[in-house]
This record gives C-alpha cells, sequence and structure tokens, in this order.
C-alpha cells in the first residue's frame, strides 16, 4: 500500500493524545471532489506520471486514468501481479516501459514499451528465460537497459540487456555478475508466500556522457556503447538485510565517491583508481559488530568538502527501523581524513541539505536544526537551534510547547505511554521551500530561516491510528531516500549536456509527446504559481482525514475528511490534487 508522499502515521500517545490533538478545522477550505471511478479490482500501487496521468496497478492490469476527468484512457490485462518498478514511465518521453512474468517463479519475461497517452504497444521483446531484476531508463542515448538474472548462449550470470527506446531493438547484451553476486531485497507488493526479490534496495545509476556508474556491489563503470564494465572497485553494503544501505554517488570532477561497510570511498572515474578509503565513519562505542556496520546514507561534495550522514530509517521491504549509530563526517577529498565530527545525534537524523547562499549545510535530529559552516578550510558549527512546536492543534487551539523542558520530540509521547523509539516522530527529512528550510516528520513540520536562525512557524499533529505505524514509516523511508538522493541528477547526469541533447533527438521523433508539452508546463508550473503545501493523515472532524499546511507560512487551511481506518491515497503536489483509493477497489479525485 502507498500511503501520501512524505506524512501517513506516527505511533500515538494512547487515546488521550488523540482527544486532546483532535483537529476542528473550521476555518479550513475543504477540498473539492472532481471525479470518482471504479476499479477493476484492489489498487495495489499507483503513481503519477511525468504528464500527470494516473497509472493504477491491480492484481490482474494496468489502468491509466486522465487526471482532470477521470476518464479511462486504457486498461492492460496482461501486466499481472505488478509493481512500481514493472511500470516504468522514461523521462522526457510519452513511453511507459512494462513487463509481464509467466512460467514458474516467475522465471519467464517478456518486457514491453508503450505509449502512456494511448496504450498502443511501441514494440515488445522476445520472452526471456530468467528473473527479471530492474529497468534502467538512459533517454540520453535513447536506450532502455534491462537488468536479468539470465544465460547469454551457456554463460549464465546477472546480465545487462540494453534495446533502443524507439524501437525496441537489441543494441547489446553484457554479463555483469554471476548469478547471486548482488544482495536483493524483496520487491514493493512482494507477495508472503512466494517473495519477489528485486533491486529496489538500490539507488539510481549516475549517467555522465557515454558513462553509468552502477552502485549495485561498490562502484562500477559502464560503457554505455557496449555495455562493457569499464573499472569496478567492489566494497560491502554496511547491511545486505536492508535497503538503500549504499550510500547514492556522488561526482565530483574527476572523482567519484561512494560508501558500504562504513567507509567512504573516494575513486578515479577516469582511470577506476581508488584514490582513499576512509576510516570507519562512526565512533560509536558499542559492539565491534555495530561499530563496523554504521550505515553511510549520503554524500554531498559542499565546498571542496565530502559530507557523509550516517545513520536513519531503513527498510527490509517487510517492516522499517532506525539504525544508529547517528551523525555526520566531513572529510577531506585529498586523502579522506575527517575534518569535522558530528556523533550526538538524538533518537534520529535527517538529509543533508545544502545552503549556498549561506554556505552551509543544515540537517536536523530529535531535539535541534543544525547548520554546518563550510567557508573554512575546516567545518565548524555555525548554529545549533533547539526544535519546539509552536502550534499544536487541539482543544486549546494554539498552545507552545518546548521540547527541550519535554527530552526532544520523543518526550512528547514519554510522559504518557512508553513506545518504541523507531516509530516515534523524529524529524526525518529536510528540504528548502523559497529560500527557507522545512523540517519534517510523519506528523510535525517547522519552518525555519537559515540567515536569522530561528524557527519562524512550527506544528504538530497526531496520527489517527497506531495501526497506521508501520505504513507510515515506510513512506518516510521511502521519503528521507528521495531526498537523500536529490542531488544525484545534478551531479553530471540530468543536466549535462549529453543528457539534453539526448532527450532533443527523443522528442523530435515522438510528436505525441511534443503536443503535450503545454500540458507539462501547465503541470511543472503549478508549484511555481502557488504556495507549496505538505499534507499531513490527522483527525479531521473527528473522523480520520487529511490536512493541508502552506510551507511559506505554517498555516493549516486545507482539509479532506477520508473516514476509512487506513486510507490509501497519493497527492499530486504540483496540481494540489489527492487520489483517495476509496474502499479498495475505486478511486476519487479531489481538488484543492
Amino acid at each position: 500500500m502507498k500511503s501520501s508522499s512524505l506524512f501517513s502515521g506516527w505511533l500515538p500517545v494512547a487515546g488521550l493524545a488523540l482527544a486532546l490533538l483532535a483537529v476542528p478545522l473550521s476555518a479550513a477550505n475543504a477540498a473539492k471532489q472532481l471525479w470518482s471511478a471504479k476499479l477493476p479490482g484492489e489498487a495495489k500501487w499507483h503513481k503519477l506520471t511525468e504528464l500527470g496521468t494516473l497509472l493504477v496497478g491491480t492484481d490482474d492490469s494496468i489502468q491509466n486514468y486522465d487526471p482532470d476527468s477521470g476518464k479511462l484512457l486504457w486498461t492492460k490485462t496482461e501486466f499481472k501481479k505488478t509493481n512500481t518498478r514493472n511500470a516504468v514511465d522514461v523521462f522526457g518521453t510519452p513511453l511507459l516501459i512494462c513487463n509481464t512474468y509467466d512460467g514458474m517463479m516467475n522465471s519467464k519475461v517478456t518486457f514491453t514499451a508503450l505509449d502512456y497517452f494511448t496504450g498502443e504497444q511501441k514494440w515488445s521483446t522476445p520472452q526471456i528465460l530468467g528473473q527479471y531484476l530492474d529497468t534502467i531508463p538512459a533517454p540520453a542515448k535513447n536506450l532502455v537497459i534491462f537488468v536479468v538474472n539470465t544465460y547469454d548462449g551457456e554463460d549464465p550470470g546477472i546480465y545487462l540487456k540494453a534495446h533502443d527506446l524507439e524501437t525496441g531493438a537489441v543494441k547489446w547484451s553484457a554479463k555483469f555478475a554471476k548469478g547471486g553476486a548482488i544482495p536483493l531485497h524483496m520487491a514493493d507488493n512482494s507477495g508472503r508466500f512466494i517473495p519477489t526479490m528485486d533491486l529496489s534496495g538500490y539507488h539510481e545509476p549516475v549517467f555522465d556522457g557515454d558513462e553509468m556508474y552502477l552502485g549495485y556491489l561498490g562502484v562500477h563503470c559502464i560503457d554505455l556503447k557496449s555495455g562493457a564494465t569499464k573499472w569496478a572497485v567492489e566494497f560491502p553494503p554496511a547491511n545486505k538485510g536492508l535497503k538503500k544501505t549504499y550510500a547514492p554517488l556522488r561526482i565530483d570532477g574527476d572523482n567519484i565517491y561512494g560508501a558500504g561497510g562504513g567507509s567512504v570511498y573516494a575513486i578515479n572515474r577516469r582511470t577506476g583508481a581508488q584514490l582513499w578509503k576512509s576510516d570507519r565513519i562512526s565512533d560509536f562505542a558499542g559492539l565491534l559488530k555495530a561499530r563496523d556496520n554504521a550505515i553511510v546514507a549520503q554524500l554531498e561534495v559542499v565546498g571542496g568538502k565530502v559530507f557523509s550522514r550516517y545513520g536513519g530509517n531503513f527498510s527490509d521491504g517487510k517492516t522499517a527501523m532506525l539504525k544508529e549509530p547517528l551523525g555526520v563526517v566531513v572529510l577531506d577529498p585529498a586523502d579522506g581524513k575527517s575534518l569535522y565530527h558530528f556523533d550526538k545525534a538524538k533518537e534520529g537524523i535527517t538529509n543533508l541539505v545544502v545552503l549556498p547562499e549561506t554556505k552551509s549545510v543544515v540537517f536536523a535530529d530529535g531535539a535541534n536544526v543544525y547548520g554546518i559552516d563550510t567557508s573554512g578550510a575546516t567545518p565548524v558549527e555555525s548554529f545549533k537551534v533547539p526544535i519546539e512546536f509552536k502550534k499544536k492543534m487541539g482543544m486549546g487551539g494554539v498552545a507552545k510547547i518546548g521540547l527541550g523542558a519535554l527530552g526532544g520530540v520523543t518526550g512528547l509521547a514519554k510522559g504518557v505511554m512508553s513506545a518504541n523509539k523507531g516509530l516515534l516522530d523524529v524529524p526525518v527529512a529536510v528540504s528548502v521551500m523559497n529560500g527557507r528550510v522545512v523540517v519534517q516528520g510523519k506528523q510535525h513540520l517547522l519552518g525555519f530561516d537559515p540567515q536569522t536562525k530561528t524557527s519562524s512557524w512550527s506544528l504538530f499533529y497526531a496520527a489517527p491510528s497506531d495501526a497506521l505505524a508501520n505504513i507510515a514509516m515506510f513512506a518516510v523511508t521511502a521519503a528521507a531516500a528521495v531526498y537523500g538522493n536529490a542531488q544525484v541528477a545534478a551531479s553530471g547526469g540530468m543536466g549535462s549536456s549529453g543528457y539534453n541533447s539526448g532527450v532533443d533527438t527523443i522528442h523530435s521523433n515522438l510528436d505525441r509527446y511534443n503536443s503535450y508539452t503545454e500540458k507539462l508546463s501547465k503541470r511543472a508550473g503549478g508549484v511555481k504559481s502557488s504556495e507549496a503545501y505538505s499534507y499531513i493523515l490527522t483527525k479531521v472532524e473527528k473522523d480520520i482525514g487529511i490536512v493541508g499546511v502552506n510551507l511559506t507560512n505554517g498555516e493549516t487551511d486545507r482539509q479532506l475528511v477520508l473516514k476509512e481506518k487506513e486510507p490509501n491515497y497519493t497527492v499530486d503536489e504540483p496540481t494540489n490534487r489527492i487520489f483517495h483509493f476509496a474502499g479498495k477497489d475505486s478511486v476519487v479525485a479531489y481538488q484543492f
């Protein structure tokens, strides 16, 4: 089940908290219903394409809906038991790449490209005997690459198979690794008794010109002209059983940085030479095994220094958990030696956000928002501001809660109940909105001004049901991963001249996509032309629902009652729409 984009539940403070923190939003604007549609079965997954059409997967089909009218654009019954990785839309094109399963243990795979506006089949591959692992679009090179555990001739193993995006013609096939060499993880929507395993536990590759960098086993440089591995530097993940425990790769000049097994690696990306391996990141005073397996979750190169954030929320595909130790280490790019080490994070840690205008890096834990000044030779802490909720929505209206007196975020709950710390509402992500930092938890938001180093607004909403705790953590884990990976595309990939020229070539040959560019511009411009909002699941008018928070001023002025104990919904933030999958086999669209 897929919940909202970020906020889907908090392990609540028993019934008392729900009573105190219920939300009577009499002044809020209610969402208007746009349309509703009956689905052919229960929605197992759903997502929005680049141009905003709504894809829905059931056990027996995939449907595509017009988000404005609810009109069913097409349905495909040949695609069964799918998830979001079996229906991949290719950026800059109207192509949706799907695959079918057949045979014992899903051992036969066929790949198909559809025009996602019309459902028209553009091409289909011959059936492949093997295990499907991943789909990698490479629009800059007019390619789509399939990762399959199969055999080519008499040589079994994990293969990269590249096909022409427009025609489906095979461009090359290259063996990447031995079968079973890459640790796999449980796929989204995997069955309980016969689990489907794939590469959903890894970050997306990084592209630059004719090269693709894969982070499946450390760092591999792949020649996109032939599929050959130009060089490889292999190192272990921090935890094979958890997803996303290799950090997203980062390119800086001739160097590429990766992390796994508790250390950061610097590699010359032209030659593949390992320049250095950092000392163990964490000084965590625990068992030796725990010390060796600090999870470096994010790398950023800022001010000529390598920032590494370790610890946070991780999932094994079934449950999610907070993994310690937590902290930030800044490394010298010349030799990997530590220049700065923050190891006092409490109760959680967010991603790192780079603020070029203040030459600082910002993050938060369960008690404070921190800033690190990157302008000097040695990084220094530039500010440390306590997190406090200035607005508590409840029967008493607005109340100020100083979290320092309560012992941080978890202090809010510790006074009334004992709970698993990993499920409490600590901050999980930081983003930048119009020059201001927004610290985001599952049920709370805080607006922070990095210039004045003050919190301009903050608020908290209780979750409606403890049954949502695990579902919430899945959403939060995914969200934190997205924020942590936000700059991958800009690191020599999406913004490169090679990428742009490749997309231009595709556009010139796909007139149907060009006809929708006006719609794309309208959709993409939605965020710029209106205030940015975030949506939180909570109690609304004695029922379960969603409230919308204006991220500019912290005002809660939108609401939607859903009347389900465990609502399944998605938010289209550019258009301020919510799609609610009501009663499991219907979808209802609302507009704010």
